[in-house]
């Protein structure tokens, strides 16, 4: 479990994610989380939540892990001027001990959208970064 500030879930979500294969130096995991607009921006109209889920896939011995993925950000909201379905992807550094413990991660997270809405006329790349802080157990 771990915060994440930036990344896939607007500013700042919480999130669980899940290793399901493991051999060797390659490990595989999903993740899911939750968010809020609440804490994006106090102009934009309403509460609405905000969902990330990822497919994970990590490259490393012991603590440290390349970790790459790819996954979809849904806002659930109805404002027009809003993306609401996002894809992204993951290119990061992980650092996770393998018994438990702390979890940090730090990445570079794009989202695509092919949406269109007034302020996006067709389909928005967005480059954003993620850093988060957690525990594995």
């Amino acid at each position: 479990m771990y915060a994440e500030l930036g990344g896939n879930g607007d500013l700042l979500s919480a999130n669980y994610d899940r290793i399901v294969y493991q051999k060797s130096m390659l490990k595989a995991a999903f993740r899911i989380g939750i968010a809020s607009n609440q804490f994006f921006s106090a102009e934009e109209p309403g509460f609405y939540p905000v969902v990330p889920v990822e497919a994970l896939g990590m490259i490393g011995r012991f603590q440290k892990h390349f970790e790459f993925g790819l996954g979809y950000t849904r806002r659930f909201t109805n404002e027009p001027d809003l993306l609401r379905n996002m894809y992204f992807s993951r290119i990061g550094f992980r650092y996770q001990n393998p018994t438990g413990g702390l979890v940090v991660r730090v990445g570079f997270t794009p989202f695509l959208s092919t949406e269109s809405n007034t302020k996006s006329p067709g389909p928005a790349f967005i480059p954003r970064f993620g850093f988060s802080v957690g525990r594995s157990f």
